[in-house]
């Protein structure tokens, strides 16, 4: 079986790849039905040995719908700061004015979109050279996770739904910048958001 170089590869590449063959298209199909290749959705593949990569499939969730960056409950587990495992990635999206799911053989991706004017601030690449992929710093992911959540009027209620509901853990919360969750949190333009900012001028940490 062919070594295919490249980990993430689209389904013009592979033809190219696979000019040589009487039908590259035949060819790409017996390889997904192998296991070799896995379809991500129509034009995009991932090597079976790189759905194994966690940095690749963060890489994937980019490239499956985008522009994106991973955020989310996924961004929180990452940082340690919910305890529960996060078997999906999830990522925000801007503008595209409705939630998406993929559902793929290696798991599914799913995608949220959060104010544009919010989009921009608090990402950056993790992993190296050709294995990295946007993730949201710690403080914006769980500013993005809370504008999941709408209508939140009491401080009390965000400090239950922190530690309580999402489980965050209080230790490392208190490690976050606080000046990163106040200037995140203000651009989201919500009540629960607006309501973090007052929890956040209280908190023994801020």
């Amino acid at each position: 079986m062919q070594n295919i170089p490249v980990d993430l590869p689209d389904a013009l590449w592979l033809k190219g790849y696979f000019a040589d063959y009487a039908n590259p298209k035949a060819k790409i199909g017996r390889l997904v039905r192998q296991g070799a290749l896995c379809r991500l959705k129509k034009g995009l593949y991932i090597k079976a040995e790189a759905a194994q990569n966690t940095y690749l499939l963060g890489k994937a969730a980019n490239r499956i719908y985008g522009p994106s960056y991973v955020s989310f409950v996924y961004a929180l587990r990452w940082y340690g700061l919910i305890p529960e495992h996060v078997a999906h990635f999830t990522s925000a999206t801007y503008g595209k004015g409705r939630k998406k799911r993929y559902d793929t053989a290696i798991g599914s991706f799913f995608y949220q979109d959060i104010p544009a004017g919010a989009y921009p601030y608090g990402i950056r690449f993790v992993g190296e050279n050709q294995s990295r992929f946007l993730m949201a710093f710690a403080e914006k992911a769980l500013c993005d996770e809370l504008y999941r959540i709408s209508g939140i009027r009491s401080i009390k209620r965000i400090e239950r739904l922190l530690f309580d509901d999402m489980r965050l853990d209080q230790a490392l919360f208190g490690q976050l910048d606080h000046k990163a969750l106040i200037s995140f949190a203000g651009k989201y333009n919500t009540l629960t958001l607006n309501t973090f900012l007052k929890f956040l001028g209280r908190y023994p940490g801020a």
